[in-house]
This record gives structure tokens, sequence and C-alpha cells, in this order.
């Protein structure tokens, strides 16, 4: 008997049907498998600036393909992506978002210095990823909603929305990686200054929801190491240890430890 989840299939009860050392060949595959994911996984990182090489149409249509596959509430997919590759197109995106960063950079001046987000203190700049070849825009339908169950809709209809479209654009940030491809999350797009203009400039429909930005292209340099907290940190068996409750002091100096790198 077999049932399959996702990109894999999965035998029940292997081991009376191929004997001990097929349950133990078919685990073993198993965690090879899991290891190529995390691997995907750790490899996955937000690149700032980019290659001019182009990206092939085939790579585009894969990650496409692979955020056709995200889970939604209800399975409402309510996914559009709008993909730009025109260098004029592409030019005002950034002019938009780069006259929003002034706005961003104003606004952050006023935090406490130390928790500060670096690269917005000084002046601005054009962003990174202007030179990314393809510039991906995920926009959601929330008329979808209406698929969920009415009391979900009623009550926690906008985040399923918004957790489906986030599932679509990780997915498509594997797939680039998987592609040999660097991306960048770019979240200004769906700021209420930059959404009204980028849906006059790209012709999207009112109704639609910009969510996000996947800038695309080639890697021109690596990040450094991510700084990650330790697995033992957040897990909690059964429930939740009061004694790694992180207090307001702990949190304010993860923050800080973030911003310094």
């Amino acid at each position: 008997m077999t049932t399959s989840e996702g990109h894999g299939t999965f035998r029940l009860g292997a081991e009376a049907a191929n004997g001990p050392h097929g349950a133990i060949t078919e685990q073993k595959e198993s965690v090879m498998e899991y290891e190529a994911f995390l691997d995907l996984v750790r490899r996955r990182r937000s690149i700032r600036s980019f290659k001019a090489d182009p990206v092939p149409g085939e790579y585009v249509e894969q990650i496409i393909e692979a955020a056709r596959f995200a889970p939604s509430g209800a399975n409402s997919q309510p996914w559009e992506f709008v993909v730009v590759k025109d260098k004029e197109i592409k030019e005002k995106v950034v002019g938009l978002i780069t006259d929003q960063a002034v706005h961003s950079r104003k606004a952050e001046l006023a935090r406490d210095e130390d928790l500060r987000f670096p690269g917005m203190q000084g002046p601005v700049h054009e962003p990174g990823f202007k030179n990314a070849p393809v510039f991906i825009l995920l926009c959601g339908d929330p008329r979808t909603k209406e698929a969920y169950p009415l009391l979900t809709t009623l009550t926690r209809g906008d985040s399923h929305f918004v957790s489906g479209l986030a599932s679509a654009f990780l997915y498509m940030t594997l797939a680039a990686t998987a592609l040999g491809l660097g991306s960048q999350w770019v979240s200004a797009t769906g700021s209420p200054f930059v959404k009204p203009l980028l849906k006059q400039l790209l012709a999207i429909p009112h109704k639609l929801d910009i969510y996000d930005m996947l800038a695309l292209g080639y890697a021109a340099s690596q990040p450094k190491e991510r700084f990650v907290r330790e697995r033992n940190e957040m897990v909690h068996y059964d429930r939740y240890d009061q004694a790694k409750y992180r207090s307001d002091d702990e949190i304010r100096s993860f923050i800080v430890r973030l911003r310094r790198g």
C-alpha cells in the first residue's frame, strides 16, 4: 500500500512487503532526501547584488510551477504572477521602491540607534536588486477567501489568505536556489505607498492585492553566514517550557545581535 505527500512516495508496511532490508533501504533513502532538502534550505539566502546575466525562460516557468503547488486555505490558490523582464519597466519599479525608501529611512532614524535596521541610516541609494534580470510580483485575489468555511472566512480569512501567499513565495525562493539562482524577497512592493503606483504601472486589477516581489538572477556576491538561534532554545515538548521564555531585555539583545550581523 502506498500514499504520497508532496513529491515523495511512502510505503506503508514496507518491512512486511519487502523484508527488513527493504525497510532499511527506504529509511536511508528518506534520510538522504531530507539531507538534500536541508542543504537547500540552508543555501537559500537573500541576495543583495546580481549579475546582468539573463535568466533562462524555462527557469522562470519552473519557479512558478513549484509555487503552483504551495498549500493554501481550502486549496483556494489565490496567487497570480506578474513576471517583469522589460528593462524600462523594471527601472520604473526600482524608482518607486527607491522613493519609498526615503520615507522608510526617516522612520528608521526615529528608533533607538542600536535597533536601527542596517543600511537604512545613511543616504538612500538604488537597491542592490536593480540589476536582477527578472522581477516576479506575487499577487493574491482576496475573492478566493470565499472558498474557506464561512466561520473561517469571518474569523481568520485574512491570515489564511496571507499564509497561502507566503507559502507560494517561499516555494519560489527554494526553487530558485535549487536552480542555482539568487533571489531577494522585496517586501517594499507591498507598502501602501508603492502598491497603488505599481498597480497602475503594471495594469494590475484593483481587486487584486500585491503581496511581495521576488528579484531573480545570478548572484554577484554571497552574503555572510547567517545567525540562527539554537534549536533547543525554541522547542518545547508537551507544554511550553517557561524557563525558555525570553524577557523583554533578552528579546532586545537578540535584535541588537541581529543588527550586528
